[in-house]
């Protein structure tokens, strides 16, 4: 954060291009943690939440049920993370835009798809939705509008991350390091927590403003993001490892604390501990990740896409399975199939094309553009 950052414009074309920085390594141990967070999530999703929640499925059987979501919490701790790794290397304006520029052309055209998709050939039970769902799912108030119906329940994240890239942009423009960074840090995290436990407490009555401002926002998962920041600033010396416990113990009481109820706190605290090992010691070697290198790559490259079209796309297939009598050792593996090929081709014809479009309409004249890394959201 402390690295001069450039203006929106850029600088006077110089009389030779200028060349490109060579890029760091990209570590295998961010690829490995990403691949584990959308595991989890298609093993929740697959497993259980869809079985539970929709009618027609056999449940698989319960040692094979993963009843303890975390998946989509890592995906934003690591968000978080790069987040704060990358706010520096541009202009708070421009970083911004090249965020969105990754988050929103993949949302939205899953969005539309998913909703096609549900209006063509979702079988009898599962939720349709309607023309005033899809328009406010694409202007991402599905999260502040009760009355609108979410196109694919999994897209809660995304209004979260855009609003919190939104609040580091800006922390960022105002020139907030430091020691102030770190109070906005514990703000974020305490003022939310005393809100719930004083306004919001099992038999109060919660204003409709309050709930809003609360988990309308995605205030209430704030706390995801902030993990990862932590955790970036810890490894570059900008907080101590006294300040990071106490952070994260924090976050952990925000993650029990705050709806939804049923998300594993003892599976994500697992699981910061990994990204705190890959900030420190990033360079993981060994003979499995050695033999699965590829394969992990891979699917950490096309996760966003993954996520952002399994739960309704696979939940579709799936149940037109169960309804033809495959049992659940055979759609559940249907759903992953599902998911990965449609995010492969979600990440590969939409994400990527329309990140490397607006990538060059944002970068300076006199700039080299930089290369296209394989899909850098984790959800």
């Amino acid at each position: 954060m402390t690295q001069a950052q450039e203006a929106l414009s850029g600088p006077v074309t110089a009389a030779e291009p200028e060349k490109a920085k060579p890029r760091k390594p990209r570590y295998i141990s961010w690829d490995a943690i990403r691949v584990v967070g959308i595991l989890a999530v298609l093993a929740f999703h697959s497993t259980l939440l869809a079985p539970v929640d929709l009618p027609g499925f056999d449940l698989p059987p319960e040692p094979l049920r993963m009843d303890f979501p975390f998946g989509a919490s890592v995906l934003i701790t690591v968000s978080g993370y790069f987040a704060a790794m990358t706010i520096g290397k541009h202009s708070s304006l421009r970083w911004w835009l090249r965020r969105l520029a990754r988050l929103l052309p993949a949302f939205w055209v899953a969005v539309l798809v998913i909703f096609a998709a549900t209006l063509l050939f979702a079988p009898e039970g599962l939720p349709r939705h309607t023309y005033g769902d899809l328009i406010g799912n694409l202007a991402l108030v599905h999260l502040l509008v009760p009355d609108i119906a979410y196109i694919d329940l999994a897209h809660w994240t995304v209004p979260v991350q855009v609003a919190g890239f939104t609040a580091i942009a800006l922390l960022a423009a105002f020139r907030v390091r430091g020691r102030a960074a770190t109070a906005v840090m514990w703000a974020v995290l305490l003022v939310p927590l005393a809100v719930r436990y004083v306004f919001m407490g099992p038999g109060d009555i919660v204003p409709a403003w309050l709930s809003i401002a609360m988990d309308g926002t995605g205030l209430n998962r704030a706390h995801l993001l902030l993990a990862g920041v932590a955790i970036y600033r810890w490894s570059k010396h900008r907080l101590s490892f006294t300040q990071l416990y106490l952070m994260l113990i924090a976050v952990l009481l925000a993650h029990d604390l705050h709806p939804p109820a049923n998300d594993a706190v003892l599976a994500y605290a697992v699981a910061m501990v990994l990204i705190c090992v890959a900030a420190y010691e990033p360079a993981w070697n060994g003979r499995v990740f050695a033999a699965l290198e590829r394969p992990i790559r891979w699917l950490a490259g096309i996760s966003y896409g993954v996520y952002l079209m399994h739960f309704v796309m696979g939940s579709i297939v799936a149940r037109h399975l169960a309804d033809l009598g495959v049992p659940w050792w055979g759609w559940v593996p249907a759903w992953f199939v599902t998911a990965i090929v449609l995010g492969w081709a979600l990440t590969r014809c939409v994400e990527q094309p329309a990140f490397d479009f607006f990538n060059k309409w944002l970068t300076p004249k006199g700039k080299p553009v930089p290369k296209t890394r394989p899909a850098r959201p984790s959800v």
